[in-house]
């Protein structure tokens, strides 16, 4: 299986590290892909620069074998829309492998706004992660057609993730993580070091090019 794991990465912290080795510790992927956006299309903007995310999320990635950095969606200057992305990977992987897309339950409530949205179980999985404050137990009413699109694709047995190359939904029971890149970029803004909410490495360039001043 070939995670793939979106996002600004604005920076890259340790929630998303320890999420993305604990699908690989209990689901046995073969790799999972960081692909920062150029331009999110649900997003207004970004605080640092495409290349200043890019440099962090290799130093990231330097010391696990199993996570990739990909630059695709920065090399466009398009809007980083998931369905193209998943469909130069198709290209790249073949339809028999399996790709599965990593989404927070917070980026999923808003679903059915992406483009090209129905589509995009024709080319993979998805994997649900908890996110704090979220439950797909108590939809808002304006994501009746995220629940409508969950109840209509998901599964309880994650082997039919593995086993197949494409069309299910899968609600991860890893444990929830409560760090985000706002916090961090917050507690920066305000003048404190961000102890313990990323490598510190990535503080080292963050501070080194004052980022999130």
């Amino acid at each position: 299986m070939l995670g793939i794991f979106g996002g600004s990465f604005d920076p890259p912290h340790f929630g998303h590290i320890k999420l993305a080795l604990g699908l690989i510790e209990h689901f046995d992927f073969e790799q999972i892909r960081f692909i920062p956006c150029q331009l999110s299309p649900l997003k207004k903007t970004v605080r640092a620069s495409a290349e200043h995310r890019w440099q962090m999320l290799n130093i990231v990635c330097h010391n696990h074998e199993k996570l990739i950095a990909d630059d695709r969606e920065l090399k466009r200057k398009t809007p980083s829309y998931t369905i193209d992305t998943l469909l130069e990977l198709r290209e790249e992987f073949g339809d028999q492998q399996s790709l599965v897309l990593i989404v927070g339950v917070d980026a999923f409530l808003s679903f059915c706004k992406w483009h090209r949205y129905a589509e995009i179980l024709t080319l993979c999985h998805i994997i649900l992660l908890r996110r704090p404050g979220y439950s797909l137990l108590e939809y808002p009413e304006e994501s009746e057609c995220e629940k409508e699109y969950y109840d209509s694709n998901k599964t309880d047995d994650f082997k039919n993730l593995a086993n197949t190359s494409n069309g299910k939904i899968y609600l991860s029971d890893l444990d929830e993580i409560d760090v985000s890149s706002t916090k961090i970029r917050k507690t920066i803004s305000e003048g404190q070091q961000p102890k313990y909410l990323l490598p510190g490495n990535v503080w080292n360039y963050i501070h080194r090019n004052k980022l999130y001043k």
